[in-house]
């Protein structure tokens, strides 16, 4: 792990430092900077061929090798790359800067000192030698594990090893947790507590070690339909061992109200009176999970109302924190599985629908056996044998090492975990430890944490799939295996996913034994007593620690490769110019008032999150973000592409999150527009071969040449106002975009006058062939150009807020929305809803929200023969009476798969 750790970083840096080289400068007008770009590009071939090698011998069985040669091998390849690197990062950038600063400089003699030429080509000579001496070694071992093979496969002999069984994508919703077993009789005695006598608020508390299911029996309870239907309001607010009040706080509300940028502002008092006054009346339910200590507890615990309605508190926590949390009800204790329930669960990971073998029941009944009955050490166990060879010599091997692990220390099931992570490959196990970075209990949205892992360079191309969709199969794997929970899925993929807490721990103790060293500051002045590090990533917990204003620091802040801040600050400032080697900086939470001037100087950078909150235009003028691959920006912005978006050749996902404020004119950047002179000399910059996301652009920025330049471009965001008028008739271009699949087009104000609102939807032939997926807000169109869009031949999503569609009827029609599987609308003004299922013959999942007017669901919609899921948000009662009896009438005839999901929010 240590050595992939290494050597991909190093690798990719190294390529940067070549290509940015030939970006900047001719390296034949300066004297004796030929030679030392030839010890670069040596020392790349080395370290690309040491990674080919590396990888070989983790595709083949680890039965080959001796386990502590490895380990020491592992150290020496490690200790040789960092060096390497550290050799790098002192040198590279003192050149590129005065390579940079001396380019137009008619002496063409060196602006460097002979002795440091001399020096920095003997560094690279010595650390070229020892990366080939080692490639040597490697290469020796291949071949002599070569031979080995050969033998052991003519014997006939099977190899255990790390084999991977794809995993079949129907069976993932499945395999995110596990069956839940040995919990039937208390759920329905919690249910029968929940749900029933006395009407006084009760709260209960469920206890029990760490793994041991407490947040899963809570969340079942949670999502129960009976639960569901009987509180008018459920809340899950995770408080953690390091939690804050406010977020805490925030969190209640977000389930309760819509939150404002007035709430976030409030102090810690008005926010308890607030979600004391939103909560008083109602019948709620509400979910704190994972307390720790008793004052967690007495800081919440007035802010619950007893209005004598049924109301209902669960507190999780691995504490015994129960005595005064509910004096009046007894803790329920969460016992460990059962040699039976252990197996059971064993099998519902492993095999999912199927039967087990019969000639592995013996030895997979060892296997659960030995991981004590805890249910976590079980499911991920149960990953890691879903993803071998099911054979008996296998499963052996298995049972031994569990075995060995809980002789060592029978109360730790760490050892247990680690064991899954010990059969990783090195990819995934890079992936994993990244996953420490983010702070306990936190929700991890996918998109973020895969374009995280490109960035840092742990994805391995495949022929055929982008980065992208390798780093999500790459997610699969690791919640296949439990070493990642899925919080959220969407159309069977996760959107949201977090780490257990033992699994984070587990991450962070080996994170601290191999390169991933991870530094945590509490205050300015720890930071302070530490200058000297020479560490990977950064997380500050507390960001006034992040915020410098000098270079004092500059020394230790060059080897920093990844910075993230969690917590929202409003700041003028936030850094030094020390960050030489920066590759992703996530500071998305401090709110600051301009781009730093330091961000434009960061070479390395790859990923960029950001809030600013004016004079976006200064990010773009004359910067050097030209390896950035994803930008991510919270700021006002009026949606005109930037001139300097063509020259960051590398970028893949450009997002701006907010848009249709304008710019002040002396801090508008340079644009693309239609209108514009530039656009015929958009031939001048090159294509951006990488561009696959980008949001929110408005219509004056969307024309042919621009989507000619996007050739794979993947999901398109448009924000379009009432001022757009003139540059209208953008959707013909879409055609440009043959690789496009998700469209979201958004209007800002779907009240105003006919003649300035949005266009009428077009015919489905201006849109891309591929095009899967399609938001629509504010726009107004009326129902009847629903049946241009049913004929979309592909779409599968179709999100239809606030206005999107406007008028009392809708009449769906027969021989459209073929593969249509979710559909959403939202705040509209639709009265009657006329269809039938085969209107529908694909849909799974319905959503509506806000349809007040809705004066019912269609009847005959429950006949949809693929239909899982309807769910109501604030909608009419005649419309939830109406999803209530298509719901009855498919248990009336024995099916229960159809659920029905209603909340007053």
């Amino acid at each position: 792990m240590a050595t992939y750790g290494a050597v991909v970083p190093l690798m990719q840096d190294l390529r940067w430092l070549l290509s940015s080289f030939n970006r900047i400068y001719d390296f034949g007008e300066f004297l004796g900077l030929p030679e030392w770009k030839q010890g670069l590009q040596f020392l790349y071939e080395n370290v690309c061929l040491m990674d080919s090698l590396l990888r070989l011998r983790d595709s083949t069985a680890e039965g080959f090798y001796d386990p502590d040669l490895i380990k020491r091998f592992e150290s020496r390849i490690t200790d040789v790359v960092h060096r390497a690197g550290s050799y790098i990062d002192r040198h590279t950038i003192d050149i590129l800067e005065k390579l940079g600063a001396n380019r137009h400089l008619d002496d063409m003699s060196s602006p460097f000192p002979e002795d440091f030429l001399s020096m920095t080509s003997k560094g690279l000579e010595l650390m070229n030698e020892e990366t080939a001496c080692i490639n040597e070694e490697l290469q020796k071992i291949s071949a002599d594990r070569q031979s080995t093979q050969n033998f052991v496969e003519d014997d006939g002999s099977s190899i255990a090893g790390k084999s991977v069984t794809p995993l079949n994508t129907s069976h993932r919703s499945q395999m995110d947790g596990g069956k839940l077993v040995g919990l039937e009789n208390d759920s329905v005695k919690m249910l029968g507590c929940l749900t029933g006598l006395p009407l006084k608020l009760q709260v209960f508390v469920v206890t029990g070690m760490a793994g041991i299911g407490k947040t899963t029996f809570a969340r079942k309870l949670y999502e129960d339909p009976l639960v569901r239907h009987h509180f008018y309001v459920r809340v899950w607010v995770t408080i953690s061992q390091h939690h804050r009040v406010k977020e805490v706080l925030l969190g209640l509300l977000s389930y309760i109200t819509t939150l404002s940028d007035k709430m976030c502002e409030c102090s810690h008092e008005q926010l308890r009176e607030l979600v004391y006054q939103c909560l008083k009346g109602k019948r709620y339910l509400i979910i704190l999970d994972d307390i720790w200590e008793e004052k967690d507890w007495n800081d919440l615990r007035m802010i619950f109302p007893d209005d004598k309605n049924g109301s209902r508190i669960i507190v999780t926590s691995r504490l015994i924190v129960a005595v005064n949390v509910s004096p009046d009800t007894p803790p329920h204790h969460m016992q460990h599985l059962s040699l039976g329930e252990s197996w059971e669960l064993l099998c519902s990971k492993v095999f999912v629908n199927q039967s087990c073998p019969q000639e592995l029941i013996r030895i997979g009944k060892q296997i659960a056996w030995r991981c004590q009955g805890l249910p976590l050490a079980i499911v991920v166990v149960g990953g890691l044998l879903l993803k071998m060879d099911k054979t008996l010599k296998v499963w052996e091997e298995v049972e031994q090492s569990v075995g060995s692990l809980v002789m060592k220390d029978p109360q730790n099931c760490e050892n247990i975990l680690a064991l899954s992570y010990d059969h990783l490959s090195d990819p995934l196990k890079a992936c994993f430890l990244y996953m420490g970075v983010f702070p306990e209990d936190y929700g991890i949205p996918v998109l973020k944490l895969i374009w995280l892992w490109i960035a840092e360079g742990f994805i391995l191309p495949v022929t055929g799939k982008t980065l992208e969709e390798v780093a999500e199969d790459y997610l699969e794997d690791l919640t296949a295996r439990s070493l990642v929970m899925v919080k959220k899925r969407s159309n069977g993929r996760i959107k949201i996913c977090y780490i257990h807490d033992l699994m984070r721990g587990l991450s962070l103790r080996i994170s601290h034994k191999t390169f991933f060293q991870q530094r945590y500051f509490e205050s300015y002045e720890e930071w302070l007593s530490d200058v000297a590090f020479d560490d990977v990533m950064i997380d500050f917990e507390n960001p006034s620690s992040a915020i410098f204003g000098n270079t004092y620091f500059s020394k230790s802040l060059r080897f920093i490769r990844s910075c993230f801040c969690f917590e929202t600050l409003i700041v003028k400032f936030w850094m030094a110019t020390g960050f030489k080697l920066l590759r992703v900086l996530d500071i998305m939470s401090l709110h600051l008032q301009r781009p730093p001037q330091e961000i434009k100087c960061l070479f390395n950078l790859r990923y960029l999150a950001l809030t600013i909150v004016e004079l976006l235009g200064d990010l773009f003028s004359s910067n050097k973000l030209h390896n950035l691959q994803s930008l991510i920006v919270n700021s006002n912005w009026d949606g005109l592409l930037p001139l300097e978006l063509w020259k960051m050749l590398d970028m893949r996902h450009f997002h701006i999150k907010s848009s249709g404020l304008p710019f002040s004119e002396n801090s508008r950047p340079r644009i693309i527009s239609r209108s514009r002179d530039e656009i015929p000399n958009l031939s001048k910059f090159s294509l951006l071969p990488n561009l696959l996301s980008l949001s929110t652009i408005r219509p004056e920025s969307c024309s042919e040449k621009v989507f000619q330049s996007m050739p794979k471009l993947m999901k398109l965001g448009i924000f379009e106002t009432e001022d757009d008028k003139e540059h209208r008739g953008w959707f013909k271009y879409l055609l440009w975009l043959p690789e496009l699949e998700s469209l979201k087009y958004t209007f800002s104000n779907p009240f105003v006058t006919r003649i300035l609102r949005a266009d009428r939807f077009p015919s489905c032939n201006v849109f891309p062939p591929k095009l899967l997926k399609l938001s629509l807000s504010g726009t107004s169109y009326p129902w009847e150009d629903m049946v241009k869009l049913s004929l979309l031949p592909k779409l599968e999503v179709l999100k239809l807020k606030n206005y999107a569609f406007s008028g009392p009827v809708w009449k769906s029609t027969e021989g459209g929305f073929r593969r249509l599987k979710f559909l959403q609308i939202g705040s509209t003004d639709l009265v009657r809803w006329e269809s039938n299922g085969t209107h529908f013959p694909s849909l799974q999942h319905i959503v509506l929200r806000h349809c007040r007017s809705l004066t019912e669901i269609p009847h005959d919609i429950g006949e949809a023969p693929l239909l899982e899921k309807i769910e109501l948000h604030c909608c009419g009662e005649s419309a939830v009476k109406s999803a209530r009896q298509i719901q009855e009438e498919h248990q009336n005839m024995g099916n229960d798969l159809l659920t029905v999901y209603i909340t007053e929010r």
